[in-house]
């Protein structure tokens, strides 16, 4: 039986935790892509993000009941994806290996997730820009203007301060600035 109208994230969740599969099926498509995509900008390689993605799901699985609805899901989400990017980057640490960055950058002409949404020169610039800015920043902005999440929302994933948050935002676009050289690009428009 198909609904009026699409249920919420929460309540998608609820439904699942009282054992409606749908609920969970309808997460995974709401979340799927954009959680993938989040966790790309930790780990640098798609099959590591997907796998990622997949076993944040899997966490949900294993732990009904977990969200309490002090947050929205989707900063919920996100926040157990981040632990578990957080985990691999701390295991892959340990191991010897070769920077994704090299071999991301040895120009095989397969233009990555990021080049595919992002077209032009001037997109390239500012992907460039982004990932010469400090961790710090760069986490806060792309949860910020990628990820479209509200300034309450990544302080409670980044178990920050709303005002610290927002003045990574600030330093962060004034870093961009600089970076490109240039003083006319103004992120508050968005």
């Amino acid at each position: 039986m198909e609904q009026a109208r699409q249920r919420s994230a929460e309540e998608a969740y609820e439904a699942f935790c009282a054992g409606d599969e749908s609920g969970f099926d309808q997460l995974m498509r709401e979340f799927q892509q954009s959680l993938t995509c989040f966790l790309l900008g930790y780990v640098r390689a798609p099959d590591v993000a997907e796998d990622l993605a997949e076993e944040t799901f899997v966490e949900l699985l294993l732990h009904k009941g977990r969200f309490r609805g002090q947050s929205t899901f989707k900063t919920y989400l996100y926040s157990v994806a981040r632990h578990k990017a957080i985990d691999h980057l701390r295991k892959e640490k340990r191991r010897p290996t070769v920077a994704l960055d090299d071999v991301a950058e040895r120009g095989d002409g397969a233009p990555g997730p990021e080049e595919q949404v992002i077209a032009g020169e001037l997109a390239a610039q500012v992907a460039r820009a982004i990932r010469a800015i400090p961790a710090e920043y760069r986490e806060v902005m792309r949860l910020l203007y990628l990820e479209q999440m509200r300034y309450e929302e990544v302080a409670m994933l980044t178990r920050k301060s709303k005002k610290q948050v927002d003045n990574l935002a600030y330093r962060g676009r004034q870093l961009l600035k600089i970076s490109l050289g240039r003083e006319a690009i103004d992120f508050e428009d968005q």
